[in-house]
């Protein structure tokens, strides 16, 4: 690893003095940036885990340190990656100018700080091997808590069933970080509910101290109900939004209120996600996995009422506007059944 990766990705053999005492908030003061750490524990190989690839996402990071607090030394060894720690010093998910630092894996980025920390990760991740890989997030919007998939691996699927029964598989973005974990061992993303709810710390508390007790991921392959994506709604740039409970009347779209409350519900064909006075793809656009636009396919306006062309499962519909501006307004999703060959 040269001295140039060296500079954007601090790596240490030991947790140092007085960081579990440190918030999300106070990270990057005390490590300047993006930091892997080798923590010894019981078992071996280790758990690799991440946290604060957005940095407003905290529940990793405090379950992680009260886990740490706790105990005199981890049931497993663990490998921590600390990710955006500037945009953690500031609650924001990413800094103005930053890309989202859970899409620069895989060869995405293109130059700069982050392909520089992709390139200084990717080679520290092939100098010992790893029992298991989490990616710690929390969830836009109201959700339940579930495992995000991105293969059907049979020690995956145990590992997302030791979180929840929920699982999503994605086939995009194909620059996750999970992407590139799932190359070096069994890999999930957990969403482990809401920003600010100390349920969701609690929870992930939970887990950290059930993955690092785990003696094997082996076994039968477990029941889950599992979904795919089927396309990601965005606002176009240029469109202004707002929502019916607090609209003022002179937005594009106007988004019905409650949608919130349907994440992972079917929700039938018919049903009124908006109203507009505009053409339907001016407001609304929905990529299909392989980023093909078809708003059509899920959407129909007519006479300024935008509803469902068939029934569809929402998650991850979030009110957060610069969540919506900086990723999406939600996701549409589908049950889906692990194919039979990969039982």
């Amino acid at each position: 690893m040269t001295n140039e990766h060296a500079t954007v990705l601090r790596t240490l053999d030991a947790i140092p003095d007085g960081l579990l005492a440190c918030d999300a908030r106070e990270l990057a003061a005390q490590l300047g940036g993006s930091t892997l750490i080798r923590i010894a524990g019981d078992r071996s190989p280790a758990l690799f885990v991440s946290v604060l690839l957005h940095g407003n996402e905290t529940s990793g990071w405090e379950a992680l340190r009260r886990y740490l607090l706790a105990v005199e030394r981890p049931g497993r060894s663990l490998v921590v990656f600390i990710g955006n720690v500037l945009a953690a010093a500031h609650g924001q998910r990413a800094l103005a100018g930053q890309p989202d630092y859970n899409r620069i894996w895989c060869g995405a980025a293109a130059g700069g700080v982050e392909q520089e920390l992709a390139l200084a990760l990717e080679a520290e991740l092939v100098k010992q091997p790893l029992f298991a890989a989490i990616d710690l997030h929390n969830n836009t919007g109201r959700n339940p808590h579930y495992s995000v998939l991105t293969n059907f691996a049979p020690q995956a699927l145990v590992l997302a069933r030791e979180f929840s029964e929920k699982a999503v598989y994605i086939e995009e973005p194909a620059t996750v970080l999970t992407r590139l974990l799932q190359q070096f061992c069994p890999t999930v993303a957990l969403e482990v509910g809401p920003v600010g709810d100390a349920a969701s710390d609690d929870r992930t508390l939970t887990a950290l101290h059930r993955y690092c007790e785990l003696e094997s991921l082996d076994g039968d392959v477990p029941e889950l109900e599992l979904h795919r994506s089927l396309g990601r709604v965005h606002i176009p740039v240029g469109a202004s939004f707002d929502f019916a409970d607090a609209s003022g009347g002179d937005a594009d779209i106007t988004l019905t209120s409650g949608m919130e409350a349907v994440n992972f519900h079917v929700v039938p064909e018919g049903t009124e996600f908006a109203s507009t006075a505009c053409e339907l793809t001016q407001v609304l656009t929905v990529l299909d996995p392989a980023h093909q636009v078809v708003t059509d396919k899920y959407f129909r306006a007519i006479d300024g009422r935008i509803t469902f062309a068939r029934d569809v499962v929402p998650a991850m519909y979030t009110v957060d506007r610069s969540v919506i501006r900086q990723d999406c307004l939600c996701y549409l999703m589908e049950r889906f059944e692990v194919p039979p060959l990969q039982r």
